[in-house]
């Protein structure tokens, strides 16, 4: 039974770890498309800005490129906000999920193991004319 329950804490945390990593992944693609809007401005302003240099030379320049700079450094920000590891949640449950997977491997390796040890002193037992003879004997 302790390898079942240590079996559901493992995918119990499996479910919160992916749920973290879900709303994580979900964060990322948001500001992702917040910087590629901005990202898309930027361009556009950076062309209007060429084409006025070379069209005017005048006092209208300057205020394209106080945008472009404003629309540049939102970019930046969302740019890095985009950018993210994993959070407290999701390695706590990632350790969670190791310790209960490690610990039912071990408790099925035991389980398994109990089978095994009593077909041999079985055997023991069972094989040649003696039965009294058995491979325990030279351990007591």
């Amino acid at each position: 039974m302790r390898s079942i329950n240590l079996l559901k804490l493992a995918a119990e945390a499996e479910m919160v770890r992916l749920r973290a990593v879900l709303v994580r992944q979900g964060r990322r693609a948001a500001f992702g498309v917040i910087a590629l809007i901005f990202t898309l401005a930027v361009l556009a302003l950076a062309e209007a800005a060429g084409w006025q240099v070379l069209r005017f030379y005048c006092v209208a320049l300057s205020a394209t490129l106080i945008l472009l700079g404003i629309n540049l450094a939102i970019v930046a920000i969302f740019g890095l906000a985009a950018r993210s590891s994993p959070g407290h949640a999701e390695q706590e449950a990632l350790r969670l999920r190791r310790q209960a997977l490690e610990a039912a491997r071990g408790s099925l390796a035991f389980t398994a193991a109990i089978p095994a040890a009593t077909a041999l002193l079985r055997l023991g037992r069972d094989r040649g004319a003696n039965p009294r003879r058995s491979w325990l004997r030279r351990f007591g």
